[in-house]
């Protein structure tokens, strides 16, 4: 009971944080420009928002035809029901971006207990990274929320199918059967939320190898190939087509579809893009990947963006796209500490959290695109389960006041950052204070 009040408070906690000012800036910021005006022309049943050669909607805007439909389709039911303003293109990333709190706990929990669960989902509840992308119309808190829901299915489907395994004695057939129903149940959560992902943003296909890996390991060790398992490819694709249902019943052709997707590649391997953000997981190159190249990777925090910038009177409203910084540092060594686990434990659930943190980040070293700093969400919740073990590790120590401290601390960091993370007016000048590193700038 403790646990579930717990969770109801920071999952409450990280909803008012979220939805307090959600209406400032009143207008599109950042890639809004895109998301919502392209989730107003879903709204509207606009066949345009889905060409690639559509002319602007509105100056300054264009369709986002280059992620695939479901985020957009949520956005769009919401702009239906709360109308074409603020609160009706972000309350849905609100809610998606409150419920990984809670995703990341249920998925510590059944990994490592409620103590690492209790630790992991401060540690992301503090996180402002994830703070900041909760409150724009943008599809990153979907797929992280779909992502983790995946694996938490998958770490039941394996844990009910080695125990159906070990099912050994003719009297238990009856519970056997059962628990393997409930398996297969399991399975296709999984395979459904492994869709979602990839029907919100194309990195949920990492999510697949991941967890496809992870559970034929379980089927290689237990001796028995499942062909079921070929519903974690053929579930996902079907609801990948199916998120394009708007698309089919305005007329749209397959031909038009993969005429789509040509572009859609097209564009992910365009080389000549220019940001004064953009990064790589390792570097800055604000003059596009051919362009001179300065170090600072994801996982040092080196390199936020701009969201916006509004004028309140004599005072100014800052949206920085920046991870809380002592998460970040602290995180690389919950990493290694969790590297060092697995070496010496030998444990699939520390190597699970491992490849879920990796698997989201490091490929896009071989990105052919500049990125950005916010690519790096859907790694944060295992980043914060890893800090998460580190510190219940602490904790059962004689240090056990230092896990406590470094909670603490990472809580008034979080603070101390939330006027920047949310567009509070603030003097102007003051924003020196927040610029920790020259690279912020």
């Amino acid at each position: 009971m403790k646990l579930v009040v717990f969770l109801i408070i920071v999952t409450l906690f990280s909803f008012l944080i979220r939805i307090f000012r959600i209406g400032e800036p009143p207008g599109y910021y950042f890639d809004e420009v895109y998301h919502a005006v392209t989730a107003r022309g879903y709204a509207d049943n606009n066949p345009a928002a889905y060409d690639p050669f559509a002319p602007p909607p509105k100056e300054d805007t264009a369709y986002d035809w280059l992620h695939p439909p479901l985020t957009k389709l949520i956005q769009a039911g919401s702009i239906k029901i709360f109308g074409d303003v603020a609160i009706g293109w972000r309350l849905p990333s609100v809610i998606f971006g409150t419920v990984i709190i809670p995703a990341t706990f249920v998925l510590a929990n059944i990994l490592f207990g409620p103590t690492v669960a209790i630790f992991a989902a401060l540690v992301i509840a503090f996180e402002n990274l994830t703070l900041v992308m909760s409150r724009i119309t943008m599809n990153d808190v979907f797929v992280t929320f779909f992502i983790l829901m995946s694996f938490i299915f998958a770490v039941l489907y394996v844990r009910s199918s080695s125990r159906h395994s070990g099912e050994q004695s003719d009297s238990r057939i009856d519970s056997g059967q059962a628990r393997m129903t409930s398996g297969i149940h399991y399975l296709i959560m999984t395979a459904i939320f492994l869709g979602l992902a990839v029907a919100s943003k194309w990195t949920g296909a990492y999510a697949i190898a991941v967890i496809g890996l992870y559970i034929l390991f379980q089927k290689l060790k237990s001796k028995i190939l499942d062909l079921k398992l070929i519903l974690l490819l053929v579930v996902p694709v079907f609801i990948y087509l199916t998120s394009y249902g708007q698309f089919w019943l305005q007329g749209h052709t397959v031909g038009q579809f993969i005429d789509l997707h040509k572009q859609i590649w097209w564009y992910q391997n365009r080389h000549d893009l220019e940001h004064s953000y953009g990064t790589t997981p390792l570097f800055c190159v604000p003059k596009g990947l051919a362009g001179p190249k300065t170090w600072c990777p994801w996982i040092l925090n080196s390199r936020g963006v701009y969201f916006s910038y509004e004028q309140y009177g004599g005072k100014a409203g800052y949206i920085y796209a920046l991870g809380n910084p002592l998460i970040f540092w602290v995180g690389i060594i919950g990493i290694s500490f969790l590297i060092g686990k697995y070496l010496e434990e030998r444990k699939r659930e520390y190597l699970l959290i491992l490849g879920g943190y990796f698997i989201f980040w490091l490929p896009w070293i071989l990105s052919p695109r500049i990125l950005f700093l916010y690519h790096y969400l859907p790694s944060i919740p295992f980043l914060s389960i890893a800090l998460g073990v580190m510190l219940t590790s602490i904790y059962s120590s004689r240090f056990k006041f230092l896990a406590i401290l470094v909670v603490l601390i990472f809580a008034v960091t979080f603070f101390y950052f939330f006027p920047i993370s949310t567009g509070l007016p603030i003097d102007p000048p003051s924003i020196d204070q927040y610029m920790w590193l020259k690279t912020w700038r």
